[in-house]
């Protein structure tokens, strides 16, 4: 596996930019690793051969699957596949949450010479429609019959379809168009029996260059957009992460993040084929703590939402001690707090420090790793939206590190990394090795390298104005500090007016207001109004969440929150009215599936309750 590299960036200029950080690139990148899906998971298949490779939950129980066993299965559906009569490079939807299917499905299309079309699970039966057709799929995978009878229902609008796969169950009588998932593997194994040699050839034949994936943008505003990653892409990705962070056979990775996400295909799936590690899928997102306190994994990557909730949960039995007990949590965050600043500072921990610390930990912290399930972890990751630094010098005095990252889609999810042991709150690290960052002249973050996309399919214009001489602009504002680490101020259509002419950039202020205890979501407004204002969603599971909008223990909590925020703000920016809503921000809905909301989608649900508010006198 390739070494890890110096930190120290280098920088070069050009005109009109800023200047391009890159961090050395190493000797040899991908090179001593196949550069494509099928041929790396090949080489790892082979060396690892009945090593656990995917677990699933049976009951109460974790079944694990062989890689050999996992090779086997990837072999069937690839035959199967190929029995349909695909072309290399004709497209096969997946259309399912996190499982051993999901992977062996989408590794069998990679073997066929095929390209996958992830679909989130939550996607509603209109956009699977729009998705299919656009991306001209002749195959679709569905997870369970409830997914099934939604595609039979959209039949006559999908005349480009001509098979679907049923993971979960019989395939329904009467319809010859759907085969089950037993159907299709032992339809592949006929196949590959009648044409020998025939699936080596294919997998044989994909070129780096080829098409692996079409990934659909979330879509926050306007119909999504399908981002075409390569298999260098994918493969060069996953490589170069671990040229940032550690990784070997023995990690356990929890899948729990939508496999249609980039960011997990590349945690559980690109970066096992390179590690020959074992992966877990939990059952669903809202049992992933509780699986995480089974597996115990050594590597764990998440959004910010989710560790909100845990530091959440944890400040919230810490509030609940008294006595004794109280001066101990007190005297032990403190030294938290000094083993985090040192950290901060470069500089060595003071002996008497250290020696607190160690007692802290035996007697509180570790107690707390434990009791999650971090206390084997060695990385953590943060990705796909901005991270309270607080919240992160607090993980980090309880002895959990979490490294925030920045990329995109396009970018293959990772584009820049916090480093372990050199972590700076408040950034997203330097590049990857290999990549190039810059800041344009108007503040937008610029992105070359082999982890950006070849374009959008089937639409050659937005390409055009995204891809500019190799540089990809990310429509991310941001800066670059004089070590070279990455700062995210806002997104650039985020970015909004006041009809008093003062710009705010909201993304920042909805992230610390998020990290305050009892506040779920935090969507800052203004644009073209006279004031900003802010809509906020309560955690349910707190005593304000339960009481309702209208309980005043519930509003003495935002409006807390958001004197706090306002302290740090010039007087134009600070928010002068909010409201709470009586409801959660849902996936699909409000929400991203990766957790990002949706601005349009939000203006358009509440906008009763945003015309109350501006209709309410103008503050001083």
């Amino acid at each position: 596996m390739p070494k890890a590299y110096g930190k120290l960036p280098k920088f070069s200029y050009s005109g009109g930019m800023s200047a391009a950080v890159r961090v050395p690139a190493p000797a040899e990148m991908p090179s001593e690793l196949p550069e494509t899906v099928p041929a790396l998971f090949q080489r790892t298949a082979q060396r690892r051969g009945d090593a656990p490779a995917l677990h699933f939950k049976a009951g109460a129980r974790w079944t694990p699957i062989s890689w050999a066993d996992y090779s086997r299965a990837v072999s069937r559906v690839a035959n199967a596949l190929l029995a349909e009569g695909l072309n290399p490079q004709d497209r096969v939807a997946l259309w399912s949450s996190n499982r051993p299917e999901w992977q062996i499905a989408d590794i069998g299309i990679a073997h066929a010479g095929l390209v996958t079309v992830a679909i989130y699970q939550s996607d509603a039966p209109e956009q699977v429609r729009y998705l299919v057709n656009h991306s001209e799929s002749k195959v679709l995978i569905v997870e369970h019959r409830k997914l099934l009878d939604q595609v039979i229902a959209l039949r006559p609008e999908l005349p480009g379809l001509q098979r679907v796969i049923l993971i979960e169950g019989d395939a329904p009588e009467g319809e010859g168009w759907v085969l089950s998932w037993e159907q299709a593997l032992r339809r592949g194994d006929e196949f590959g029996r009648g044409r020998p040699g025939l699936l080596a050839s294919r997998w044989q034949a994909v070129r780096p260059e080829d098409t692996a994936s079409l990934i659909y943008t979330s879509g926050t505003t306007g119909l999504p957009k399908a981002a075409i990653l390569t298999h260098r892409n994918l493969t060069w990705t996953a490589v170069a992460t671990l040229q940032c962070f550690r990784g070997d056979p023995n990690d356990r990775v929890v899948s729990y993040l939508p496999l249609a996400h980039v960011l997990e295909r590349v945690v559980s799936e690109l970066r096992q084929l390179c590690t020959g590690c074992e992966v877990y899928f939990c059952p669903s997102i809202d049992q992933v703590m509780a699986v995480v306190a089974q597996v115990r994994p050594t590597y764990f990557t998440s959004v910010p939402r989710l560790w909100e909730k845990i530091y959440a949960g944890i400040r919230e039995k810490m509030d609940k001690v008294s006595g004794p007990r109280r001066m101990i949590r007190d005297w032990a965050l403190l030294v938290g707090a000094l083993r985090t600043a040192a950290y901060e500072q470069k500089k060595p921990l003071a002996p008497w420090v250290r020696w607190q610390w160690s007692l802290a930990d035996r007697l509180v912290f570790r107690k707390i790793r434990e009791t999650l399930g971090f206390d084997k972890v060695e990385v953590c990751i943060s990705g796909s939206a901005a991270v309270s630094p607080d919240m992160l010098r607090f993980f980090y005095g309880l002895g959990i590190e979490i490294l925030e990252g920045y990329g995109l889609t396009e970018t293959t999810a990772p584009a820049t990394f916090n480093r372990p042991g050199d972590a700076h709150f408040g950034t997203v690290g330097l590049p990857l090795p290999g990549v190039e960052v810059r800041i344009a002249s108007d503040g937008e973050i610029l992105v070359k390298g082999n982890n950006v996309f070849e374009g959008y399919f089937k639409d050659p214009k937005t390409t055009n104005e995204t891809l500019v001489d190799g540089w990809l602009k990310t429509g991310d504002i941001g800066v670059l500090d004089k070590e070279g680490y990455l700062r995210i101020t806002d997104r650039k259509k985020d970015l909004f007016k006041t009809s008093g002419g003062k710009y705010v950039a909201p993304g920042a202020m909805e992230t610390q207001l998020r990290s305050q205890r009892g506040i779920a979501q935090a969507v800052v407004l203004g644009d073209g109004r006279p004031f900003v204002a802010a809509l906020f969603t309560l955690e349910r599971d707190t005593a304000e969440g339960k009481a309702g909008p209208n309980d005043p223990g519930a509003k003495r909590l935002v409006e807390e929150a958001v004197q706090r925020l306002n302290r740090a703000l010039s007087h134009p920016e600070q928010i002068k009215k909010w409201r709470i809503l009586d409801t959660d921000f849902v996936v699909g809905d409000e929400l991203t599936p990766s957790m990002k909301v949706k601005r349009k989608r939000i203006a358009e649900k509440y906008g009763a309750d945003i015309e109350a508010i501006y209709a309410e006198k103008k503050p001083a």
